[in-house]
């Protein structure tokens, strides 16, 4: 009788976890379905934001909110948060949402299901996770070339590179973990200016833990320019996806020698006159895409900007490259008018006197002189990992020396 009556409980127990399971799964289909509603017409009014978004609408423990309320809501919290990165003793801003983004980030749909996007190596996710031993990323790889690579910092660990084909991630226990995700690799030659291909997610899954975003409280760098700051190459002698490495590039070690937090506008091949890989470098400042124009209000706060542009610029005449490298500076100063901008002459020395002749009209603008500087390279070019940390030294010890950080 015992028995029967063990089994009877059992019985019940297992279609109770079973119809739970349907329910939650039904649930969260059927969210996914009004989600994906809401951004496609979302997309068609144009009121996506372009830069750092709080992604709790996307969660599926998170309750549906009006999107205009929304982007309000990123509008006045998120960036009042970040301009005060450098102004509190706690490491970081704990947030209500299940992750946050930063970097050039936007939100699309790919194959009817809502993604974050980015054709930007060095974009970042930021969360905090706690009663799990693992997470799985939700990677969509739309990419037509190359599979990329993402980092994952766990605590105050060092990045760890694996394909976004292997999204799986083990924890070291069911603690509490800060966990940075970094866009690692990608191939330089994806399409990414019209085609937006790159990399993209729809969601992070925690399994039973909980997950809340967090926002660190640094400083902020931006790092302007080419491959050079971009990070390709870092880890071999080809520029694929396996070598290119945000997380072993020069603007990565720079950032974190001086505690700032890295802000990726970096593209290969491009330049003053030369769109490479995205498009010309005073573009890059102002598009995510061809078609997504970044509107004023969501412009990156930075505390310093290192520009690092012109290598590409070999066939340009000197007057269209004096011109268009003086342009570029005082859009510079006209977004961030207390910041200073540290000009990096290429390694190559290509318009090297135009560059100090644009640069030495400024105050703001500090020149960083590099002829016979060398460093550890595959190719002759682009500097490897043990080159990017000698290169980010000549950065960090110029930026200390000067005072401008």
């Amino acid at each position: 009788m015992c028995i029967i009556v063990t089994i009877l409980l059992l019985t019940l127990l297992i279609a109770y976890v079973v119809t739970s399971r349907m329910d939650r799964k039904k649930e969260e289909a059927m969210h996914q379905e009004e989600v994906v509603e809401e951004i496609q017409n979302a997309e068609e009014q144009n009121i996506f934001s372009s830069e750092i978004y709080s992604p709790g609408h996307f969660a599926n423990n998170q309750e549906t909110v009006d999107y205009q309320e929304l982007i309000a809501e990123e509008n006045s919290y998120i960036q009042d948060l970040l301009k005060d990165f450098h102004v509190s003793s706690a490491d970081y801003l704990v947030t209500d949402k299940k992750f946050t983004l930063s970097g050039r980030w936007y939100q699309t749909i790919i194959n009817g299901e809502a993604c974050y996007n980015t054709v930007t190596q060095g974009a970042m996710v930021y969360f905090q996770i706690r009663g799990t031993d693992s997470f799985d990323i939700k990677f969509v790889d739309r990419t037509m070339l190359e599979t990329p690579y993402f980092a994952y910092v766990i605590d105050d660990g060092e990045p760890k590179r694996q394909s976004i084909s292997e999204n799986h991630v083990e924890l070291p226990d069911t603690g509490e973990h800060n966990v940075i995700l970094v866009m690692d690799g990608m191939s330089e030659r994806e399409f990414k200016w019209s085609g937006e291909i790159g990399f993209a997610f729809s969601d992070i899954d925690c399994h039973d833990g909980e997950m809340n975003g967090f926002i660190p409280k640094q400083k902020r760098i931006l790092f302007v320019g080419d491959s050079i700051l971009e990070g390709i190459m870092t880890l071999g002698g080809e520029s694929v996806s396996e070598f290119n490495s945000a997380s072993h590039s020069v603007s990565w070690y720079t950032a974190r020698a001086l505690c700032a937090e890295p802000y990726f506008i970096g593209y290969g091949s491009s330049g003053i006159a030369t769109g490479g890989s995205f498009n010309t470098t005073s573009n890059s400042l102002d598009y995510l895409s061809e078609k997504r124009h970044i509107p004023t209000e969501d412009y990156p706060n930075c505390d310093l900007i290192v520009l690092n542009t012109g290598t590409n610029d070999y066939d340009t005449k000197d007057a269209e490259f004096t011109k268009g490298y003086d342009e570029l500076l005082n859009k510079l100063h006209e977004r961030y008018p207390e910041v200073a901008v540290i000009c990096v002459v290429p390694f190559t020395q290509t318009h090297a006197k135009q560059i100090r002749e644009v640069a030495g009209r400024y105050e703001w603008a500090y020149l960083v002189e590099t002829a016979g500087f060398y460093f550890d390279t595959y190719d002759g070019l682009h500097p490897s990992d043990e080159g990017a940390r000698k290169v980010a030294g000549l950065l960090v010890d110029f930026i200390t020396k000067n005072g401008v950080f």
